[in-house]
């Protein structure tokens, strides 16, 4: 059962074939490790393609989902600036309004004055940036009365004009980009 072998000089444990079930085996050590070893599948793994097919729909349905949810939070992100803007917008044009009636009701003997063309470029200037943010005065006079973008404050019964028609601007009106923020008051003729 155990040998000597003399070619290493090393005493060895290996157990024969023929020793340990009793009879004689002619293959040796090498067939019997080549059998045991464990065979390598060449190829590919085999896999259910129902599963695949599953997990795959799977992962496309989590990506759809995912790019729908960063298109509308970009699209609610898009609305908050917007709004904001427009808020803003709207604390700014009764400034842009008092501009106007300052600049208006100038007497004539002070319409020269260097502090007066300072006062009319700044309302140039904000007027500008409104207009750079979208910003539009809604142009009225003389244009028969709407009332998505008029507002009636007074009616002249005395008038000559056409019915309906706006006769006057007590204040302006203005768009944001082709959306009316605030109508214009005007005096109509009926």
């Amino acid at each position: 059962m155990f040998g000597f072998d003399n070619s290493k000089n090393r005493c060895s444990n290996r157990l024969r074939d023929s020793d340990w079930l009793g009879g004689s085996n002619d293959r040796d050590d090498d067939e019997l490790e080549a059998e045991l070893r464990p065979s390598v599948v060449q190829g590919p793994p085999v896999i259910e393609t129902e599963a695949v097919d599953d997990s795959t729909q799977q992962v496309l349905r989590i990506k759809a989902d995912f790019d729908n949810y960063k298109r509308r939070v970009q699209n609610e992100r898009q609305q908050q600036v917007e709004c904001a803007n427009k808020e803003l917008i709207l604390k700014l044009l009764p400034v842009l309004d008092d501009f106007n009636y300052a600049l208006d009701s100038v007497p004539q003997d002070v319409a020269q004055a260097e502090w007066l063309k300072g006062i009319t470029l700044i309302k140039d200037k904000l007027t500008l940036i409104l207009e750079k943010e979208g910003v539009t005065k809604i142009d009225v006079e003389g244009k028969a009365f709407d009332p998505r973008q008029h507002e009636a404050i007074y009616c002249d019964e005395n008038a000559d004009d056409d019915e309906c028609v706006v006769k006057e601007v007590i204040k302006n009106g203005y768009k944001l980009n082709d959306e009316i923020i605030r109508p214009a008051q005007v005096i109509v003729s009926s």
